[in-house]
């Protein structure tokens, strides 16, 4: 797909993010600010849009390495990490200010947080969200990287910050690069290594979710691999969190 800009914008990126605000821009024109300029004689904008027809688009660009960017003519080190850098912001933008004061009432709200972060990640991160007893979120912690999760980590590694943060409540997210979000037998075995290790603390592991790139996702609750703890809404195509976590049988 070729990502043409319209004439009358490209030479003026910057005068139309003062005048209209940096949200009326287009993908182009947004990755022209970013780079700041372009190539010799060439307006920055046409740069941006080869970028966009040579990564298939921004998911493309925001997937791609330092040096795959600073390959491409008129780009450079420099710019693939202002790119790079730009993109990492939003991406941390979008999670943090997604939902802030809203409970965790659903996979589908986990998802809406998770998806921008890691859906368009080439290797696999693992997180975990600790809850309270209203499932409003207490922290949120990066726990691996590199997909080192199924086989490198034990249950206290992913438990330390629940710990930490008082929750009452966990839930684990980490993404299939493969695209593929059903669960593997590591994910299944390491979730129940987590569920029993959390018992015995008191804590309650909510969900495990896994995002995949094509924006899909599979719920360990909603597959009814993670035993329900509270009623289930059966007008919900998914089954909600409840307003308030149950603590696990023996908790004290």
């Amino acid at each position: 797909m070729h990502h043409e800009p319209p004439q009358e914008i490209i030479h003026m990126p910057r005068e139309r993010a003062l005048a209209e605000g940096v949200f009326a821009l287009g993908d182009a024109e947004l990755l022209a600010l970013l780079l700041g300029t372009g190539l010799r004689g060439s307006p920055v904008v046409h740069l941006a849009t080869a970028l966009l027809d040579a990564f298939d688009g921004l998911d493309g660009v925001a997937r791609a390495g330092p040096f795959a960017l600073a390959d491409r003519p008129g780009v450079g080190m420099v710019k693939a990490l202002r790119l790079l850098g730009g993109i990492e912001l939003g991406r941390r933008y979008v999670y943090r200010a997604g939902r802030r004061s809203e409970p965790l009432g659903s996979s589908a709200a986990v998802f809406a947080r998770f998806g921008p972060v890691l859906g368009g990640l080439d290797t696999e991160e693992l997180w975990v969200m600790s809850v309270d007893a209203r499932n409003m979120v207490r922290g949120c912690r990066r726990v691996s990287l590199g997909g080192s999760h199924a086989c490198g980590l034990a249950p206290r590694d992913i438990l330390r910050s629940a710990v930490v943060d008082g929750a009452v409540g966990l839930v684990m997210v980490h993404n299939h690069p493969s695209g593929n979000p059903s669960p593997s037998m590591d994910d299944i075995m390491m979730t129940k290594r987590v569920m029993a290790a959390a018992d015995l603390v008191g804590i309650t592991l909510v969900d495990h979710l896994i995002i995949t790139t094509n924006d899909e996702y599979r719920s360990m609750l909603d597959l009814g691999l993670i035993p329900e703890r509270m009623p289930a809404d059966i007008e919900s195509p998914r089954r909600p969190y409840g307003t308030r976590l149950v603590p696990p049988a023996g908790a004290p």
